[in-house]
């Protein structure tokens, strides 16, 4: 169907344009159930010569309006003239949590990549018949999973963009979810129980026992970078021992017991089998535990004994990233000595962790990627790991960001929120990088959180330090560099308690690459 559209989104005019909407495949599949990779194709009339394919999210089968948007803070691909194309990657449905589709081998081939090929083929064929010429720039903007998305792409498709976008990227579910097996088992055994005996999972902590922990972490790293502020810039410093809060005695308000202690620090520990071979990275201490996305995320509001956590509910763990899918499995069941087993069937056709650039770099593409430090749904100690094993196996940091920059958003949810600065703008940071040859070293953000500041995002691996001088609120405070590069004048403020009034802190014994003091 093709139409003539002038619509309205967020409060941004969309241009006048026309829709193109499609099927690729379409087949019966698995059960009887219908499948098809749709697709919808937006074409402005007034066209920059832009293509950007609009990722999508969660486990999709929505197609959303192909209006090229991504987070606040970033004006609409559409509206300022580019093609865009959004799909459903190959199944259809009402939920972006529904993952029943990995019951079908050919849907799981479509949802892990061969959609997003087919997609882009076609579309380009579609703008260059549309406006007699093919576009000039091609980018891939996604978040989550329209992250992971972006990632294989440049590690799949290496030729069909020029940029890529790939924020909170699901990189690698297939090992990442044994974290949240992991979660729920820990934290379920010790959990109150109702009436019946059944352990009510949100009950684990209360909001007020995770304040305790927040708060024990701001205070122990907030002002590691220079200055307390909220944010704990400096986050590769930031180290917590739970154990401080353990009660005395009976558990209070004020403190933990020793069962939350001893569940906190092992889930903060990351998963392990019984031999104690670490099976993924920890994730990182940072200012969202005490956050309600980190409730939503992890335990939930559930007050019975059904939980409604993002983690508990998540179907993809046991209809796709289990093979042969177990749409039975109990999570509070998994066997950390022999499920993983299970899992890593899956990454063949899910996972988007390869630090195999060579096409991508031969057709000079970019990529920025970021991460939210609160981002206890992905955990962005794997996408660090990720960058530090393609800089190793790309020749090092200063060649590997010729090709792809990553950062680091602290206090950063999953894809936004938390207790952040959670508003930049990386599709035009993309558009600078690719049409003019100007890198990203960093990106200006701004957030509800923090009426009226404004502070960079660096690039991996420098960090926002404070100069010494100079208002919280304001970028010119705040310079990017190295962790371990501490300006003495910092020093001597932050133990004197710094500026505005903020509390002294007692600065690491040692930091990599510091200087005695």
């Amino acid at each position: 169907m093709v139409s003539a559209n002038s619509v309205q989104s967020d409060g941004v005019v969309m241009p006048a344009h026309c829709v193109v909407t499609g099927e690729i495949n379409p087949r019966i599949g698995v059960n009887n159930v219908r499948y098809g990779i749709n697709f919808e194709l937006r074409l402005p009339l007034e066209w920059n010569k832009r293509f950007h394919f609009q990722g999508g999210g969660g486990v999709d089968r929505v197609l959303r309006p192909a209006l090229g948007t991504l987070r606040a803070g970033v004006v609409p691909a559409l509206s300022q003239g580019a093609a865009v194309v959004s799909s459903d990657m190959g199944h259809t449905g009402t939920s972006t949590r529904d993952a029943t589709f990995g019951l079908d081998p050919q849907a799981r081939i479509d949802w892990g990549y061969a959609s997003m090929d087919k997609v882009t083929v076609l579309a380009k064929d579609l703008i260059t018949r549309f406006y007699g010429t093919a576009p000039a720039y091609s980018y891939y903007i996604g978040s989550s999973g329209g992250g992971r998305q972006g990632m294989i792409m440049a590690q799949r498709f290496p030729t069909y963009f020029d940029g890529i976008v790939s924020g909170a990227p699901i990189l690698e579910q297939h090992i990442n979810q044994i974290s949240s097996m992991q979660m729920l088992q820990r934290f379920t055994a010790i959990a109150p129980k109702d009436a019946n005996g059944r352990p009510i999972l949100s009950r684990s902590f209360s909001d007020a026992d995770l304040k305790l922990i927040a708060d024990g972490v701001v205070a122990q790293c907030d002002a590691l970078d220079g200055v307390a502020d909220g944010l704990i810039e400096n986050y590769p410093a930031c180290t917590y021992n739970v154990a401080a809060l353990q009660c005395n005695g009976a558990k209070a308000d004020t403190c933990l017991s020793p069962e939350q202690v001893s569940a906190f620090t092992a889930v903060m520990g990351g998963p392990k089998d019984s031999s104690g071979k670490q099976l993924y990275p920890a994730p990182p201490w940072d200012t969202g535990i005490g956050e309600p996305e980190w409730r939503s995320d992890q335990i939930g509001t559930a007050t019975g004994p059904v939980p409604n956590s993002r983690k508990s509910t998540n179907e993809s763990i046991k209809y796709v990233f289990m093979t042969p899918a177990k749409p039975d499995f109990d999570y509070l069941k998994f066997n950390f000595d022999t499920d993983p087993a299970t899992m890593l069937a899956s990454a063949a056709i899910t996972a988007s962790n390869s630090t195999d650039y060579t096409g991508f770099k031969a057709r000079k593409g970019k990529q920025i990627v970021y991460v939210g430090m609160s981002d206890y749904l992905n955990n962005p100690s794997g996408v660090n790991r990720w960058y530090r094993e393609l800089v190793a196996a790309n020749g090092g940091m200063d060649a590997t960001k010729q090709f792809v920059r990553f950062f680091n958003v602290p206090g950063m949810a999953h894809s936004d929120g938390g207790k952040s600065l959670d508003e930049f703008d990386p599709v035009t940071a993309i558009h600078q990088w690719v049409e003019k040859g100007i890198a990203p070293e960093s990106m200006l953000a701004k957030g509800a959180r923090f009426p009226g500041r404004e502070r960079p995002i660096c690039a991996y691996p420098n960090i926002a330090r404070y100069v010494g001088s100079g208002s919280v609120d304001s970028p010119a405070s705040f310079r990017c560099t190295a962790p371990g590069g501490w300006s003495l004048t910092a020093l001597r403020l932050a133990r004197k308690g710094g500026r505005h009034g903020l509390p002294a802190f007692t600065p690491p014994a040692a930091l990599p690459g510091s200087c005695p003091t």
